[in-house]
Formats: structure tokens, sequence, C-alpha cells
């Protein structure tokens, strides 16, 4: 018994210090950090599987290699590259040994993880007065949102699991960060994240919801008043949903055949795309175009998980994962990237008491 605890110990921080890898391998932007991340979830899950009852495929693992076989195939009909597979395999198996050892002694990590990423960008933003479009290299302050709202998320989602608490200064801090990236999907959903963690922190004590609803209204309205005209204009909120990325996704679909249905789109053949780096500015048009049938299969899983919390009553978790969809329908910076791993222990996190 105490192998096994002390077994469980190592693998909790294993996972965990790979958690961190991920944090810092967005930071500095290194495929080396990444790659570095991969090996560890491969393994922290060969050191995982002989703790399960049998060792026997799961269900789990028979779609991880599914997903990984089409993002090789597509290899050969694209020109994209092993690295996106390794990070595809990677992010995977970090969920899936997340969910199968997850408990408090990953709370040191979870948030060291969170606290890097949000503090990386809240220093730029105030100590050095980076423009937002600058404080990643080579990527906009779209990217910069992405990461608070997930990051953000994965936090929330961490410790209602474990301690079932809502921390409404998280969500709320998140939405601070969002309001000075001027991200329109960014701010709106970080917006979703306070009023959602709200509910559930004070749902039996209307008196303090009806005073804090009356704070958050006078807040938003001082923002309003002092900052709108600069929000307006930086967040393009002023121009409601004209936005290119209905265009992009347009040319996507229209160059959907029977074949690179399976295998995925090449993107650097597609008109406009070279305008803005290959990106479709939505996470599940470019899962597909780098894992082709492998996502559909995901988006019916993705589903089946949706039915799943709504069968179980877990609202909350339920909340979280459609708000991160929101931000993911969005950009393109998941599928595949750092973020992946969050996106699927959210969405996977109801097999492990299924």
């Amino acid at each position: 018994m105490k192998a096994i605890i002390r077994k469980n110990n190592y693998l909790s921080h294993l996972i965990g210090f790979t958690l961190v890898l991920m944090a810092i391998s967005d930071i500095v932007q290194s495929k080396e950090v990444i790659f570095a991340s991969a090996m560890l979830s491969v393994l922290a899950f060969i050191l995982c599987f002989p703790m399960q009852k049998t060792y026997k495929l799961t269900e789990a693992m028979f779609v991880t290699v599914f997903f990984l076989i089409m993002s090789l195939i597509n290899l050969y009909f694209t020109k994209n590259g092993l690295g996106g597979s390794i990070t595809l395999l990677g992010n995977l198996l970090l969920a899936y040994v997340f969910i199968l050892v997850e408990n408090k002694k990953l709370t040191f990590w979870v948030v060291l993880s969170y606290a890097i990423t949000i503090g990386y960008i809240a220093y730029k933003l105030f100590v050095l007065n980076v423009d937002p479009n600058d404080i990643y290299e080579a990527l906009s302050r779209n990217h910069a949102g992405f990461v608070v709202v997930f990051w953000t998320g994965f936090l929330l989602f961490y410790l209602k699991i474990t301690y079932n608490r809502f921390f409404l200064i998280i969500p709320i801090f998140g939405l601070i960060l969002s309001f000075f990236l001027f991200g329109r999907t960014s701010l709106i959903v970080s917006t979703l994240l306070v009023l959602l963690v709200f509910f559930y922190k004070f749902k039996s004590n209307r008196t303090v919801q009806f005073f804090a609803i009356v704070l958050l209204i006078v807040g938003c309205y001082s923002l309003f008043i002092n900052f709108g005209a600069r929000l307006t204009t930086e967040t393009n909120l002023g121009e409601g949903l004209d936005t290119p990325r209905w265009e992009l996704w347009r040319i996507y679909w229209e160059h959907i055949n029977i074949v690179n249905l399976f295998t995925g789109v090449d993107v650097t053949i597609l008109p406009m795309y070279d305008q803005f780096a290959g990106n479709p500015h939505n996470s599940f048009i470019k899962f597909h175009s780098r894992a082709g049938i492998g996502s559909v299969l995901f988006i019916i899983l993705f589903f089946v998980s949706i039915y799943k919390y709504l069968k179980t009553r877990q609202y909350y978790i339920l909340g979280l994962l459609l708000l991160l969809t929101m931000r993911a329908l969005f950009d393109g910076d998941m599928f595949i990237g750092n973020f992946d791993f969050i996106f699927f222990i959210i969405t996977f996190y109801w097999i492990k008491s299924d």
C-alpha cells in the first residue's frame, strides 16, 4: 500500500510538472519545450498504465490512437509537420493521466501554471506597458485573450472538482485582463465566466446576489463612461459581427471534397489564408485541417459529453465547457496547440464517474 501511495505521489508531481512546462512553452513559443512536455506525458501514461484494473486498451486509448493515426495520414496530403502529431499525442495523454490521477496533490502545480501564464500577461500589460499585440512574439492580442480565458477556466474547473469551491476573484481578474487586451470574444466570455461563478457562489443568498448585481452594473457603467470610446474602437465592438472570419470559414467549407473530408484540407493552398498565416480563426476547423475525419469523431464525442453533463446535472462544468468552446470557435489557438489538454480534460472528465 505504501509503495502505491508513493507512486501516486510521484505521478502527481510528474503530471503537475508537465502542466507547468505546457504553460512555459506557450510563453517562450518553443517547439523544444512542447516536445519535452509531450514526452513527459508519454512517460506519465506509461507509469499510469499498470494502475488500471486490467491491461486492456480502453475506449479512450482507441480514440487517442485514431486521432494520432489520422494526424499522421494528414501529413501525406498537406504541408503540416510531424511536430503537430507529437503535440496532439502529448495533449491527449496528459488529459488522460490528469483525469486518472487527479487529486489535491496537483493543486500546487495547477495554481503555479495559472500564475506563470496570467502573471506573465499582467506583467507585460501593467508593468512594462507593452502593447497587447506585442505580448507574444508574432502573435496578436487575441492569443493573449485566449490564454486568459483558458487558464482561468481550467483553474475554476479544478477548484470545483477538487474542493467544490468558487473563487470569484479569479474570473474577475481574468475580466480585467481581457478588458485591457481589447479582444471582443475574450471580453464577452470573461464576463460570462464572472456571471457563472457569481451565480454558483451566491445562489443560496438572494440578498447578496441583488447587491452584487447592482454593484456590477454600476461598475460596468463607470468603466463604459471612462473607457467606452476606446473599448468600442480597440475591440471592434462597433463593427458588431463584421469580421473576416466568416469569409475564412466559407472558403474552407467550399474546398472540402470526398478525399480531404477524411484527410483534412491543406490551408496553404486556400485563397486569403496566406494573409492570416494559414489560421482559420476557428479551432475546430483547424483541427479538421490537422486530423481530418478524426476531428469529426471528436465533435461527435463532444456532444456526447454535453449529454453526459446534462444527464448528471453537472451544469457548472458544462457551463465552463461551453464558454471555452465559444472562445475556441473564434480563434485557432487550439487543436493543435498548448491548450488542447485543458479542453480535453474538461470535455471528458465525466468519464471518471461514468
